[in-house]
């Protein structure tokens, strides 16, 4: 069943407005329940370590911890300098800080290979 949506532009606004407090309440739901639930998964994962277990069965499953170690940049330069280098930009991830481009561009700063495009976006007050 696909739902009709009004063309009329005061009533998408309005529909709008409410679809999007909709989300944000749904969004605020889903965020206070993921900080419960890192606040259960460190605990767990410090009992687990103080207890010397990888695996604990409840009412509702089984909760197994792994370990993995994942790479953390300790010095900048050094692999800023291997990147250069080598050409393994694959290392990084491609994106652009938004606020550092904008600052140099408020300064009057070209930032080369770095263009635009437009995004529209939407505020809504009440």
């Amino acid at each position: 069943m696909t739902e009709t949506i009004s063309s009329h532009l005061p009533d998408l606004v309005d529909r709008y407005i409410s679809t999007r407090a909709q989300r944000l309440a749904a969004e605020k739901t889903v965020a206070d329940m993921k900080e419960i639930e890192d606040d259960l998964k460190s605990t767990i994962i410090s009992k687990y370590r103080e207890q010397g277990l990888k695996a604990l069965g409840a009412r509702n499953g089984t909760v197994k911890m792994s370990r993995k170690l994942e790479p953390v940049a300790t010095d900048w330069a050094a692999l800023w300098a291997h990147i250069q280098k080598t050409g393994e930009f694959e290392l990084l991830h491609k994106r652009l800080t938004t606020s550092a481009v904008e600052e140099r561009w408020e300064a009057g700063d070209l930032v080369p290979g770095v263009g635009t495009k437009e995004v529209f976006n939407l505020s809504v007050s009440k």
